[in-house]
């Protein structure tokens, strides 16, 4: 019998429209795809998704670095009056037409390993970026999953709403008939009518609360605020036994995957890398260029030499290499050393802290998770005893042996047992979930 009560009323509040006039070829959006929604057109992952886009461009960057450097140019000039004769390099005033070809290349062979540093730290900060959007998508996730819940309430707080009204409305007709009888008198009545009224107020402050989940739901899935939107409660998880969780365990597990932690992570990887970086720069570089080069030149008043046997017998080539030695430099090399082994130490500081604050959210979470479900076995119970003491008052209404007085306070702790079963319901839904985040279990998944 017990068990016969719940579970229709958990039925009676699972799927809820946002109104009683849509359409039923309404979509029903259940809470994965409202999740789903949110992320897909949150301008915030948009945002990230472009700075992972420069992130990527980055490190492609750093990787082409380590090839040559290779430009060409061409150049051509024309003399007119007084100039020098490139061919004998005396003056002339005759018109002269010269133009020149040269290729360059140039490589850098050493400088203390600063652009493999920039190339690893380029990837780590595209991988950093990959995190940081799973963690953009997890927390407009999560902001949806509690609007949603918000709202998944005030629609089954509407429907109890709803059923109290019609209860002291039936009440009050039944009150009236009694009068009429003369079993009932006018008091009793208008305390009943005083009910009706009291229910009806509780009715419309309830719907306005429901349409503002309702905008704070599309709200947080940037969904249009004149469009309709039902959402389906029914699929919930199961309700098991209260199973034991190993916090240090699932400590672990978080730490390992959850996207800040692995961000905290990686930055003391960069913040070591800048330090590494910083004290290349005291070590002397070395490149290397070679260069091709030749020329064409011709006098307009008189024959030229062909065009090919200038560019053969033109042809210069050169190699170089540079050596820089780094002697002093109003020591900012050494101060920036300074600085980035701070940074470092900052970096490992942030890692202990967010270590630590992971490990306490886990652990709340596992303590609301365990809290709610005790929560939720007692208002199971709550209101079965409420529901049995309501019938056996309104038998007893009915029979003049209770006043109308009597019967509103048993009716309202029905309500309010109820309201609180529902609300116990969605917070365990919501703790449970997170959990499941913890131990690994994307927000996203079906």
């Amino acid at each position: 019998m017990k068990k016969g009560i719940i579970v229709g009323f958990v039925a009676g509040i699972g799927v809820l429209g946002v109104q009683a006039q849509e359409a039923d070829t309404a979509r029903v959006w259940t809470l994965h795809e409202c999740m789903v929604y949110a992320v897909e057109n949150s301008p915030r992952a948009v945002r990230q998704q472009l700075a992972n886009a420069n992130l990527r461009a980055t490190y492609h960057e750093a990787i082409l670095q380590h090839l040559p450097s290779l430009s060409g140019g061409v150049g051509l000039s024309a003399g007119f009056g007084r100039n020098v004769d490139p061919g004998t390099n005396t003056y002339t005033t005759v018109n002269t037409l010269s133009n020149s070809y040269s290729l360059n290349a140039g490589i850098t062979v050493f400088n203390g390993l600063q652009l493999l540093n920039n190339t690893r730290g380029s990837k780590i900060s595209k991988l950093r970026g990959e995190e940081q959007q799973k963690q953009v998508e997890d927390a407009i996730a999560q902001e949806t999953m509690q609007a949603y819940y918000d709202f998944a309430y005030t629609l089954g707080s509407l429907t109890l709403a709803l059923d109290q009204v019609a209860a002291s409305r039936d009440n009050l007709q039944q009150g009236r008939r009694m009068m009429a009888l003369g079993l009932k008198g006018a008091s009793d009545v208008a305390q009943l009518e005083a009910t009706l009224a009291s229910d009806e107020y509780n009715l419309t402050r309830v719907e306005n609360n429901m349409r503002t989940c309702e905008l704070q739901l599309k709200q947080a899935m940037n969904y249009p605020p004149e469009a309709v939107l039902r959402i389906d409660t029914a699929e919930r998880y199961a309700v098991p036994e209260l199973e034991a969780t190993d916090v240090e365990e699932l400590v672990d597990l978080a730490t390992a995957t959850l996207p800040t932690a692995r961000m905290a992570a990686m930055d003391v990887r960069l913040a070591r890398l800048d330090l590494s970086t910083a004290k290349a720069r005291l070590f002397p570089s070395l490149s290397a260029s070679a260069g091709i080069g030749t020329s064409y030149f011709k006098n307009l008043n008189t024959d030229a030499t062909a065009f090919s046997k200038q560019f053969r017998d033109n042809l210069s080539k050169s190699v170089s290499a540079s050596l820089s030695v780094p002697i002093f430099g109003g020591w900012s090399r050494q101060t920036n050393i300074v600085r980035m082994r701070n940074n470092l130490r900052s970096s490992e500081q942030s890692h202990i802290e967010t270590q630590r604050q992971i490990a306490v959210e886990v652990e709340q979470a596992v303590l609301d998770l365990n809290g709610s479900f005790s929560e939720r076995q007692q208002a199971e119970k709550q209101v079965h005893a409420r529901l049995l003491a309501y019938r056996v008052a309104q038998r007893k209404y009915q029979e003049g042996l209770l006043s109308a007085l009597d019967l509103q306070t048993t009716a309202n702790q029905l309500l309010e047992a109820r309201a609180t079963l529902l609300r116990a319901e969605l917070t365990w839904q919501a703790k449970r979930k997170l959990v499941d985040y913890y131990k690994g279990i994307p927000l996203l998944a079906k």
